[in-house]
């Protein structure tokens, strides 16, 4: 398994979105450096890994005892423009030869509640399936409760170095890598079904609860048949009430019981239609009031527009051959149309007095209106109105017809509308027609429901009679399988006992050459611990010095203690065969100078193919530093803004470049 990518949105002391590659550049180089000051973000990183993981189970250091979702309602940062963050992991891991690429986002908004999203893509495609059960996958990769051999923070590994605690972590580890919790639950389930078919030996009293079941049975038989005879009865009651409403509806609509529900609407209609009525009479006045009159003299209008047009026509013709007249008396008179030859002459005059002729013809013919141009226009707008009056004229007429048929309509409809008096009588009887053939209904459907629900019992009771007949002829085969059944589990405990205690046996001796090559590479006194034994029964770590006398943890330095504790999550991690990142936050605190050399050279570069280590700047500087550069592939400086009032992650380890 291969860590690619980090992604953090608005997530702890992380705002806005921020990407961390963690590939290791090369295998040579498997640790990626992170720096921070304390405070700056280091845990936090820890956290988010391990919360994208395993959600509700991770370990996270932040969490402490808050609940699930108080956890994820704290986690949002909080200059968060939005109250919703996410954290993302890339990684690659290789199944039966195939690497596949994995990318996990669980992102969260916070309101009255807390409403989480989880999603799993496997080679950029959604993961339906994987999403759902994400917490069975994810055992594929890295059980959740052996991760703290892989996630940890250095400080406080120490605790597995006291000689009564250790046995807890190394019976977790060693039953999850060699799944004995299986076994072990395969025991308890067993014992479990034992306790249960023990209660069963005892034989129970069938003939009693027999007995009680056929009476029972016999009185929802009764109570069937009484209800059936009622339904079947009432039958023709419901018919015959409902021929009576339907004949009372028909009453109803003969002697007008529609048009007297309709009343109200036909006189609201009819108010309409008056008010309309009004209305169009109104504006036939108004129209009427106007150029309408004309009208009537529209063919005298007609014959003076003409007149006026034919006048005009003349008038412009005389003007038009007194200017002609005038202007060729001008041009014959010219020196250059004197001097041509008189037959030249001669034709020119003659064309020019044709065109005169012309024109004074046009303007030939009696001439009595004499309209001058404003006179004219005043009537032809009269005309154009008089034409627009008998347009509007002829549509408001047309739609006072239409109001005129309406009003009779609903005039004749409401005559027909009989009095309350008249129909009170018909509409109390046929309300209570209808009443009753609710209540008659009703009370069928009722009896309906009651036989169903005696025909569901009846079916249960006489299952029940079948099973309690059938275990009485069983009961004595039964006592012989539960006693058989018995036998065989206990045999089956005894065998997985057995299995369990060789296995640890086998494993155990392995476990403890991990633990103690581990120790002995990092420890600076090789000759501290000369021997590391776990008993396989009660998972007890016990040490022998030099002296080959039993070495408790009180006689180590508390840096001794800490190799002790890493040199046993080495072990395990080792012995566990899964090739999984390491993860450590501060890795080097309370250790002296000598002790982090031995971790820096002889754990760091060797602890996993991928090493992330979160340190700060007191923790991992000087020579310690060069000696870990040549095995660092990547680094980052997480840096706190307090302007923006977030970290920030820059490339490089406090600002240094790593090689």
């Amino acid at each position: 398994m291969i860590l690619d990518e980090l992604t953090l949105h608005d997530f702890g002391t992380y705002g806005g979105r921020q990407t961390i590659v963690l590939t290791p550049e090369d295998a040579e180089r498997p640790v990626i450096l992170f720096g921070g000051l304390n405070g700056g973000g280091k845990t936090t990183l820890l956290d988010a890994l391990q919360l994208c993981l395993f959600g509700n189970m991770a370990q996270c250091a932040g969490r402490g005892d808050l609940g699930y979702d108080a956890y994820l309602r704290r986690s949002v940062h909080r200059k968060a423009v939005q109250p919703e963050a996410a954290v993302e992991v890339c990684f690659r891991h290789t199944v039966d030869g195939e690497e596949q690429r994995w990318r996990l986002t669980r992102s969260w908004t916070v309101g009255d509640t807390v409403k989480e999203r989880f999603q799993v893509f496997r080679n950029d495609t959604f993961d339906k399936v994987a999403s759902e059960h994400w917490s069975t996958q994810v055992e594929e990769f890295i059980p959740a409760r052996i991760a703290p051999l892989f996630f940890f923070d250095g400080e406080k590994v120490e605790k597995y170095a006291d000689l009564d605690a250790a046995p807890a972590l190394i019976k977790t580890a060693v039953q999850n890598l060699l799944g004995l919790d299986i076994v072990e639950r395969l025991g308890s389930d067993l014992l479990t079904i034992e306790r249960r078919h023990k209660g069963d030996l005892a034989p129970p009293a069938h003939s009693m609860q027999l007995e009680a079941l056929r009476q029972e049975i016999q009185a929802v038989i009764a109570d069937r048949t009484r209800l059936v005879r009622e339904r079947a009865s009432a039958v023709n009651d419901v018919d015959q009430l409902r021929r009576r409403a339907e004949e009372l509806d028909h009453r109803y609509e003969v002697e007008g019981g529609s048009l007297f529900e309709d009343r109200g609407r036909l006189e609201a209609e009819l108010s309409v239609a008056l008010r309309g009525k009004e209305a169009v009479e109104r504006s036939l006045r108004e129209v009427a009031a106007g150029a309408l009159p004309l009208a009537m003299v529209s063919d005298l209008m007609l014959e003076i527009t003409q007149q006026a047009a034919i006048e005009d026509e003349r008038a412009r013709g005389e003007q038009t051959a007194a200017i002609l007249a005038a202007e060729y008396e001008d041009l014959l008179g010219l020196k250059a149309i004197a001097s041509l030859p008189a037959r030249v002459h001669k034709e020119i005059g003659k064309h020019l007095d044709t065109r005169i002729r012309v024109f004074r013809q046009k303007a030939e013919g009696p001439r009595y209106l004499n309209l001058d141009q404003q006179t004219r226009g005043t009537i032809e707008s009269i005309a154009i109105g008089v034409a627009e009056g008998q347009a509007q004229a002829r549509d408001l007429l047309s739609h006072d017809t239409q109001l005129a048929t309406t009003i009779a309509q609903l005039r004749g409809l409401l005559a027909a509308v009989p009095t309350h008096d008249a129909v009170a009588e018909l509409i109390a009887e046929r309300d209570a027609a209808q009443e009753a053939v609710r209540i008659a209904s009703f009370e069928q459907s009722k009896r309906e429901a009651e036989i169903a629900a005696l025909d569901g019992r009846l079916e249960v009771a006489r299952t029940k009679e079948s099973r309690l007949l059938e275990s009485v002829a069983r009961q004595q085969f039964e006592q012989e399988d539960i006693v058989r059944l018995l036998n065989h589990s206990q045999r089956v405990r005894s065998t997985l006992d057995t299995f369990r205690k060789a296995v640890i046996a086998r494993h155990v001796a392995r476990i403890e050459q991990f633990v103690f090559e581990s120790f002995q590479q990092l420890a600076r006194k090789t000759s501290l611990v000369t021997a590391l034994t776990i008993n396989p029964d009660s998972f007890e770590l016990a040490l022998r010095g030099s002296d080959d006398k039993p070495l408790t943890a009180e006689r180590m330095s508390a840096g001794e203690r800490q190799l002790l504790a890493i040199a046993m999550l080495w072990g395990l991690a080792r012995a566990s065969g899964r090739p999984l990142p390491m993860v450590i936050d501060t890795p080097l605190g309370r250790l002296d100078s000598e002790h982090r050399a031995r971790l820096v050279s002889r754990y760091f570069p060797w602890a996993s193919h991928q090493v992330m280590l979160l340190s700060t700047d007191k923790e991992l500087s000087g020579s310690d530093y060069e000696h870990l550069l040549p095995a660092v592939g990547r680094s980052y400086h997480l840096r706190y803004d307090e302007r923006e009032g977030r970290t920030i992650v820059e490339q490089g380890y406090f600002h240094r470049e790593a090689a």
